[in-house]
């Protein structure tokens, strides 16, 4: 049973960061399986800007702990996140490696005619997409525990249970104890064009992805650009 409803002064707001296709649902759903914190589509957190941000953002759900989550859009490197005018905002932030990402965002933007993109479009996502939103978050919210929480996408599907306990503590959720699956979204669906609405978000069931030799060729020809290997190297993640 979800929690019952709390004045503005009582809530924990939390923010979800990442770019897009980076497993942004699935953290949001993990993290909506505790009692207490907040089971929302994708809303856009940057538009709560007035002096009662605090009350509107409260008045979208019961539940004590609210995580807003939407990805940074590919106009918005320089600028993302516009933080909501809330005082002691938690933080977050979701990376998935250059690679994988860029073979979901080719899917994304291409559809059925992603295998006629052409290469050069995997150097633009990376370099000039991927790498200034993390370059941008790495300095502005460096991870501390404290109002900072980064998390990987390949350690969360690797060892669900450890991260997701450990997010839970971070939220100051009631629950403490880590999870390898989660419920269904209450009062909405997950579809295409807001949260993933693929098939392996909807097992209900943490899964870890196999990596196709595609997407091992595209972290080939990316890992060498500066910008992406300077990001890459920040974020801990190793060269092929």
């Amino acid at each position: 049973m979800k929690s019952s409803k709390k004045e503005p002064s009582e809530r924990t707001i939390a923010l979800e960061l990442s770019v897009m296709r980076s497993g942004s649902t699935l953290l949001k759903a993990l993290m909506a399986a505790a009692p207490d914190i907040s089971s929302l589509p994708e809303t856009n957190f940057q538009k709560f800007q007035s002096a009662t941000a605090a009350s509107e953002i409260a008045s979208l759900c019961d539940e004590r702990i609210v995580v807003l989550k939407r990805p940074a859009w590919f106009n918005e490197t320089k600028r993302y996140p516009k933080l909501p005018n809330v005082s002691k905002l938690k933080r977050v932030i979701l990376t998935r490696d250059v690679h994988t990402t860029t073979a979901s965002l080719r899917k994304m933007v291409f559809r059925k005619a992603e295998l006629l993109a052409p290469k050069y479009i995997d150097n633009w996502f990376a370099n000039n997409y991927w790498a200034p939103v993390y370059a941008n978050l790495l300095d502005r919210f460096p991870d501390d525990g404290n109002s900072n929480f980064w998390i990987r996408y390949e350690d969360l599907v690797q060892k669900p249970i450890e991260w997701t306990g450990k997010l839970f503590r971070f939220l100051g959720s009631n629950r403490t104890e880590g999870i390898d699956s989660y419920p269904p979204p209450q009062g909405y669906n997950w579809k295409w064009g807001s949260d993933d609405g693929g098939d392996k978000i909807k097992s209900l069931t943490v899964q870890t992805p196999r990596i196709p030799q595609s997407s091992l060729a595209i972290l080939e020809h990316v890992q060498g650009l500066p910008r992406v290997a300077l990001v890459r190297a920040r974020l801990g993640y190793a060269n092929f």
